[in-house]
């Protein structure tokens, strides 16, 4: 008999950004909802920024779908499986976006769809709106000629930074030393340090100071991010309210 399904909770993930942390895909917990047929699988979480996990993967079931709701902090998507939907239209897989604070949307997805996603990590009202899809545009080359990058997103006086970066199988790297909070999800391949492997759907936070040597056998493809430690979650208001949906 199948045990009945973990209900998501409001509870303190691996929410202490001077720890390294690594969770592979085979980890992670999936939690039901109370948006019809949503799945959370939380890598990081802390409730005293907002009820859903910080970062985590997202799973429509076919028709699944989240009511009208804001995004006072903002939110990071990449579409993993799967169309991702909302007002604006229909995403496939590759899809990165960032919707800045303030943003509405009611999505959906017809068939159903897996979603990396990062909220109330956007704050700030003049933070620029990307969409782009990582498997269209094209890649440069990195300082090391074995792995190529792709810029996602940067802009001037905000502290964060998102790319892409593709390894050449068999790329293995001396000691690194980060400056900032490193964070890595893996999308396709397998990302390895001296601690373990780490195959597709796996999420890793490097704390500053942190020392390692990554390295992929087989090559791989990971979503990187990287802020200072001070770059706080964004705290929304007692006073916020999500838009109402109306009926025409």
């Amino acid at each position: 008999m199948m045990s009945s399904p973990l209900q998501w909770q409001p509870q303190q993930i691996h929410n202490n950004l001077l720890t390294r942390v690594a969770v592979l895909h085979t980890e992670v917990t999936w939690y039901q909802t109370t948006f019809t047929g949503i799945w959370f699988g939380c890598f990081e979480s802390d409730p005293e920024v907002q009820d859903h996990p910080v970062t985590m993967l997202t799973r429509f079931d076919p028709g699944g779908f989240f009511s009208l709701h804001g995004h006072p902090g903002g939110e990071e998507i990449l579409v993993l499986q799967g169309n991702f939907a909302d007002e604006t239209g229909v995403y496939p897989p590759g899809t990165y976006m960032l919707n800045p604070e303030g943003f509405i949307h009611s999505p959906y997805s017809e068939e159903g769809c897996l979603t990396f996603v990062k909220l109330r990590q956007h704050g700030g009202k003049t933070r620029k709106q990307v969409k782009t899809n990582i498997y269209e545009s094209p890649w440069k080359s990195g300082v090391i000629p074995q792995i190529e990058v792709k810029l996602l997103y940067e802009q001037m006086g905000f502290p964060e930074k998102v790319w892409i970066e593709r390894w050449q199988p068999g790329t293995a790297l001396s000691k690194v030393v980060e400056s900032e909070v490193k964070e890595i999800f893996v999308i396709e391949g397998t990302w390895s340090d001296e601690l373990g492997n780490y195959p597709a759907g796996s999420w890793l936070r490097y704390s500053p100071d942190c020392s390692y040597t990554p390295s992929s056998a087989t090559g791989c493809m990971v979503y990187v991010k990287t802020y200072p430690e001070y770059a706080t979650r964004f705290i929304v208001g007692k006073d916020f309210r999500h838009p109402v949906e109306t009926i025409a």
